[in-house]
């Protein structure tokens, strides 16, 4: 059976990619090219738990089993109700496409629509709100609303301004100037983003019917799909340092100048274990000192964490968990 692979990235908050490889009647979706979760369409009409990581996401609701190189393939739980032969067939044709083309990845993005915010009075993109591969999953969402997300609350850190106090953090900072430039009554607009980085506008949202056709250049997209330009310079410092600390996983983005990578691996290199978990979805490396190192530095804190040794002498940054 014929397998189609893609990948897609993981929104609002912007957290990370999926590399999917898909039969047509099953999928296959890993988040750090190691680990495959399998899941069966389902027709049987029978409900699953998805796990915890792709939850807000569509998938198929059977789960079959898990999947990865060192661990072979573990079977999920199957119901006595299941259509367990036709469900096996299914899952072993996945499994055979999964042997074929995991080795493969990263794979080239599908989701070429994109729903922007929009800068409440330029009414340019402004911050990512969703991405999907076809014209037919395009969406009204039901708030307008970028999010920095929940890791993003719990671990990031910046020098540049502090919270008005200590129920906010700085995700809410990042949170209220975003939505503020969006503006009392957010507009948001589809976009098809060309090979050549052009978005033409598509379905709209809370915006005029003129704004359907036009035609945007890329410069106009936030490359690191929020915008960094703030007329204040605490406000710009603000965002740099949430790139900086969402570096490991932009990274993982197709689209970066080679400068923009380099920048981005030299931030990523504070965040060892992160990078160490995702190098397999980076596309391309340019400094692969700065990434190796990363991932040396990773090999050795996880077996010092194996062996109990609490007296590393290394600079970890503190939001690298």
């Amino acid at each position: 059976m014929k397998a189609f692979c893609y990948s897609q990235r993981i929104l609002n908050p912007f957290r990370g990619v999926m590399n999917i490889i898909t039969t047509g009647e099953a999928d296959a979706v890993t988040t750090d090219g190691i680990n495959w979760c399998l899941y069966i369409y389902d027709t049987f009409d029978t409900h699953n738990e998805e796990p915890e990581e792709f939850s807000n996401i569509d998938m198929p609701e059977l789960r079959f089993g898990t999947w990865s190189t060192e661990a072979g393939l573990k079977r999920a739980p199957a119901l006595p109700s299941y259509h367990y032969d036709e469900i096996q067939t299914r899952g072993e044709q996945l499994l055979q496409a999964v042997h074929e083309h995991a080795k493969h990845i990263p794979f080239d993005f599908a989701d070429k629509y994109e729903l922007w915010l929009l800068d409440g009075h330029s009414q340019e993109p402004l911050a990512l709100l969703d991405s999907v591969c076809s014209e037919e999953e395009i969406n009204s969402p039901g708030t307008l609303h970028w999010e920095a997300g929940i890791r993003c609350r719990e671990y990031f850190i910046s020098n540049v301004m502090q919270p008005a106090d200590d129920k906010e953090s700085h995700a809410d900072l990042l949170n209220q100037l975003v939505n503020a430039r969006a503006g009392k009554n957010p507009a948001a607009q589809w976009f098809f983003r060309k090979e050549n980085g052009y978005g033409s506008g598509l379905d709209i949202i809370n915006l005029d019917d003129s704004f359907i056709g036009r035609e945007l250049s890329p410069r106009l997209f936030p490359r690191m799909l929020v915008e960094q330009q703030w007329n204040n310079e605490s406000d710009s410092a603000l965002f740099e340092d949430f790139i900086s600390w969402l570096s490991p996983w932009l990274l993982m983005l197709d689209f970066l100048k080679d400068s923009q990578r380099k920048d981005l691996e030299a931030s990523a290199r504070k965040q060892a274990l992160l990078v160490d978990q995702m190098h397999l979805l980076y596309p391309k490396i340019i400094n692969k000192m700065d990434i190796n190192a990363a991932r040396v530095e990773a090999t050795i804190r996880k077996t010092a964490v194996d062996s109990g040794d609490d007296n590393e002498n290394f600079y970890f940054a503190d939001y690298d968990v």
